[in-house]
């Protein structure tokens, strides 16, 4: 399996396994929600590019997680946004058992967030960067 799936699987799993983000929002979807009642998050599409060192190969992601939040509550966005940032920082970087052809996560950091605000809703774009590299 691709390590792009596999760092993306983390993630959702990480956001949709915390229960203090679950008492915050509604779902956490891998892609577009199906049907969701807000507030929800999303775990987007990323964009993938390579790296490597001599005997290394890794991987950079940008992954974004969208939040819809409906009416006029910036201190919940602000909750949300602070405990998604909090469930990724801790996810443990050794993904699956440590076994040749595995992966481990070697740097996860903010990137970029895009906020708009209309009448009725918050929609928040949060950009992580991600760094992989495959196991040996």
């Amino acid at each position: 399996m691709s390590g792009a799936f596999i760092v993306r699987a983390a993630i959702h799993d990480a956001l949709s396994g915390d229960g203090t983000l679950a008492t915050l929002v509604n779902q956490v979807s891998d892609g577009e929600p199906v049907k969701a009642s807000a507030p929800w998050l999303q775990v987007g599409d990323p964009v993938v590019t390579g790296w490597g060192a001599r005997g290394v190969e890794g991987l950079t992601l940008r992954q974004p997680i969208q939040l819809v939040l409906r009416g006029d509550d910036l201190p919940r966005v602000t909750a949300i946004l602070d405990r998604v940032d909090a469930v990724l920082g801790a996810i443990d970087g050794e993904l699956g058992d440590g076994a040749p052809g595995g992966w481990r996560i070697t740097g996860l950091r903010f990137e970029r967030s895009r906020i708009v605000r209309s009448r009725t809703e918050w929609r928040v774009s949060v950009d992580y960067v991600v760094r992989a590299a495959r196991l040996t």
